[in-house]
């Protein structure tokens, strides 16, 4: 298995972990900004792990430069989307947004471990 598709297929099963958990804490009846956020960050993740990845034979440095390059979107459309979020549905805010970042906190791990683990191949 590629790198590329061990990163895309450990961000699945991470979003699938997180809803299963969700499902389970609120009865399967998942609420609707669960599902957004899901849908959002696996969205934002595969965009800036396709951009991280790219490239066969990328140097050190450029590696390094996808890699900030990868995270300052991330970060970016994440405070966005947490900003619709809160405007969108204010009555559950605080609590998904706590799911939301530790969903978040994991995958951002998993895509780091990933990069490394790139690097220290090639």
């Amino acid at each position: 298995m590629s790198k590329r598709l061990g990163a895309f297929l450990s961000l699945i099963a991470i979003a699938a972990a997180y809803f299963v958990l969700i499902g389970v804490k609120s009865g399967w009846k998942i609420p609707e900004n669960h599902l957004a956020g899901i849908s959002a960050l696996l969205l934002i993740f595969f965009s800036s792990t396709a951009i991280m990845m790219s490239g066969a034979n990328a140097t050190a440095e450029s590696r390094a430069q996808r890699f900030i390059l990868g995270t300052a979107i991330q970060m970016i459309l994440v405070l966005f989307f947490v900003l619709i979020v809160k405007y969108a549905w204010k009555d559950s805010f605080k609590d998904f947004v706590w799911y939301f970042m530790s969903f978040f906190v994991v995958m951002l791990f998993t895509q780091a471990l990933w990069m490394l683990l790139k690097v220290r191949k090639s």
